[in-house]
């Protein structure tokens, strides 16, 4: 897949954090993951083409009892995902950890992370009821503060954080960047007139260094699959219910000599003894009444 993209004006700047500059970012993501711009963002300069290959891995962990993993959405994470209409996202490691640590901004604060636009409903420890949190000033360092003590301790990490395990199935993209030059000369004047055709904004000097605009503001894009087989890794059960049974049976044979017809054996001995001595007793009973019938017919 190729993209191009071409923004002929100054004011179009590129914001993450307290980094600005002249460009783009991209992500590569599963559907199902929300798209974690400043944590997992490729940075793309104009003037070049970029390409991007990438490989596919999906990781799988068994479940409980095997594991601790999770695959359950929160109601503070649904309420995140409900910021992005008709996007049907799932549950996130990453995502828990932003959740919960925007929760104790928000008790040290009053407020949370202003960067953090879509993490602003937040359900406070011990209650159910989901709290819109104002956004911090981005000039107060209280959010900020309270974000590195959260990181710094175990005990408020257990606190905070406890219900934050891994997810039971991922799908990560394992991306490789290269770059060239872009664009070439003689594709110069077909980007001139395409972009004169267009709405795109002009710059006030763009009749007598629309050149030097193209270049600076000219930027391409390729993605490509690096390999058509995906990385699949899955945890599966050792021992199965079955394998279990046939384990302990193995065991018991092997070392007190005992087997399933072994038992049999034993249980039907055992009720033999049983029926003769209750047939034992049963004849004792009856023999005295025999005798006095005897005696009183002679």
């Amino acid at each position: 897949m190729s993209m191009i993209f071409c923004s002929i004006n100054e004011n179009h700047l590129l914001s993450i954090g307290w980094v600005v500059g002249i460009g783009m970012i991209g992500v590569v993501h599963d559907n199902t993951q929300v798209p974690i711009v400043y944590m997992d963002g490729i940075e793309l300069a104009t003037g070049f083409n970029h390409r991007l290959s990438y490989m596919q891995k999906y990781i799988s962990y068994l479940p409980s009892p095997y594991s601790t993993c999770t695959d359950q959405v929160s109601r503070s994470m649904q309420a995140m995902f409900d910021y992005y209409s008709g996007a049907d996202y799932a549950y996130s490691e990453t995502l828990c950890y932003i959740i919960c640590t925007q929760i104790y901004r928000y008790i040290k604060c009053g407020c949370v992370d202003p960067t953090l636009w879509d993490a602003r409903a937040i359900i406070l420890p011990e209650t159910d009821t989901i709290i819109i949190a104002p956004l911090c000033n981005d000039t107060e360092p209280c959010y900020s503060k309270a974000a590195d003590e959260l990181l710094a301790s175990d005990t408020l990490l257990n606190q905070y954080c406890l219900s934050c395990p891994y997810k039971c199935s991922m799908t990560n993209f394992v991306i490789r960047t290269s770059s060239s030059t872009t664009p070439p000369d003689w594709l110069l004047n077909d980007i001139k007139i395409f972009v004169e055709n267009s709405s795109i904004p002009l710059a006030v000097n763009w009749s007598t260094e629309w050149r030097q605009h193209v270049r600076a503001n000219f930027l391409a894009i390729e993605l490509v699959r690096e390999s058509t087989p995906n990385e699949r890794y899955e945890q599966v059960a050792t021992t199965s219910a079955v394998d279990l049974l046939s384990n302990v049976g193995g065991q018991t044979g092997l070392w007190i000599g005992i087997s399933f017809l072994s038992l049999m054996e034993v249980v039907e001995m055992l009720y033999r003894l049983a029926r003769h001595q209750f047939l034992v007793v049963l004849r004792a009973l009856r023999k005295p009444t025999t005798i006095k019938q005897e005696w009183v017919q002679n």
